[in-house]
């Protein structure tokens, strides 16, 4: 039996607000679990002839979140089970065999593609479908830490940054999994607390080499760009030193013109993890006219972004042997020699992963001030700050 105690001690205010690793109760065996790098993922708990079972019931957050209502409803339906002598766990490993990984994986894509591009559908299905193909034949319930690590690490040590969206994509399944009671516990696909311990050392993998302009030369591009969509695109690119992708598809609900700031969500980020990008007026500019469509840079396909090939075109024709992402290099080697910025300021600012130390040192936000000030002296030397 379920032990007789209080219920409903959380709301969602509170559960929202905690922070805290640990274990909170809602009563009478509901429980949420703060994971150490912030998610939270609800469980049941009760005692059935001396022998203790935890049943996992899905995140607070994720692809297919349970909400505080959700967890008691599907509590209630425990303890209903409990009442009549039946015993939960022993029905969930009754149920017939869970699917496989490639089986959710596809009924996953299906709940999602009306809100996904075609290209986004197509993305999913090769990152799960064939990145990810030794996870497929597996039943959803028997993927776990070891078997999500063979199938990443060769992935990573080539390029990292297929590796982080394949991972990304692997966790949300197992979210979904969880969500819909096709297993219980923790999720082996999370990253904070997890993997990043695993595969911490492969990321540093570096890729292939990106030849830059040299930083003094980059004013006098940009003085060359027009208003072409690739061009625009290129020249906000470069203003907020951010990856090819994360620009191109760059959505109007992730700015803030108010707070001048701009956030990129982890899916699109090659840590995983949300960015947030304080904007110069530059690079506003740039922006500003363009939040009536789907996507700020809109292709020749209505509601589709330009093609990666886009800005590329660009460089090519103006500056033929340089590449887009080297732009990057250009701006970190101008922060290094031009500026006094820390250099985790810096780093952070191109969207690298920091030092626990740094986070601790800038957590109460004078971090983001400090970059805004370093975009905005990024964007004068450029020679392109919006006269007001």
């Amino acid at each position: 039996m379920v032990e007789s105690m209080v219920r409903n001690k959380l709301t969602d205010a509170k559960i929202k607000g905690l922070r805290k690793p640990g274990v909170y109760a809602d009563g009478a065996g509901l429980y949420i679990r703060v994971h150490p790098g912030g998610s939270k993922s609800w469980f049941f708990i009760y005692r059935r002839k001396g022998i203790r079972r935890e049943i996992g019931l899905g995140g607070f957050a994720g692809t297919a979140p349970i909400t505080l209502a959700i967890a008691r409803r599907k509590a209630d339906e425990m303890r209903d089970a409990l009442a009549n002598d039946q015993d939960p766990y022993a029905a969930r490993r009754a149920a017939k065999t869970a699917p496989t990984f490639a089986e959710v994986a596809t009924r996953l894509i299906e709940a999602k593609r009306s809100e996904w591009t075609p290209k986004t559908e197509k993305e999913w299905r090769v990152h799960l479908l064939e990145h990810a193909a030794n996870l497929g034949p597996l039943a959803i319930d028997a993927v776990g830490t070891e078997v999500i690590q063979s199938t990443l690490l060769p992935i990573w040590k080539k390029t990292p940054a297929t590796g982080q969206r394949v991972r990304g994509k692997i966790e949300a399944v197992i979210d979904f999994a969880l969500a819909k009671n096709l297993r219980a516990g923790d999720n082996p696909g999370r990253w904070t607390g997890h993997l990043e311990h695993i595969l911490s050392a492969a990321s540093r993998t570096t890729g292939a080499n990106h030849d830059a302009m040299p930083y003094s030369e980059v004013s006098t591009f940009l003085s060359e760009l027009g208003a072409e969509v690739a061009e625009q695109c290129l020249l906000f690119t470069i203003l907020t030193a951010v990856r090819t992708s994360e620009a191109i598809e760059a959505k109007p609900g992730e700015f803030d013109v108010t707070a001048k700031t701009w956030s990129i969500p982890g899916e699109r980020t090659k840590t995983g993890k949300p960015l947030v990008v304080p904007l110069s007026e530059s690079a506003l500019a740039v922006v500003s006219s363009r939040m009536s469509d789907k996507f700020v840079f809109e292709g020749a396909v209505k509601d589709r972004p330009i093609g990666n090939a886009a800005m590329r075109g660009v460089m090519a024709a103006k500056r033929p042997g340089t590449t887009v992402h080297g732009f990057r290099s250009a701006f970190r080697d101008w922060c290094g020699e031009e500026t006094d910025f820390p250099r985790e300021i810096a780093e952070w600012s191109l969207g690298h992963k920091v030092g626990s130390a740094v986070e601790r040192a800038y957590r109460r936000g004078d971090a983001l001030e400090k970059r805004r000030q370093l975009m905005a002296d990024w964007a004068t030397y450029c020679g392109k700050l919006t006269q007001q």
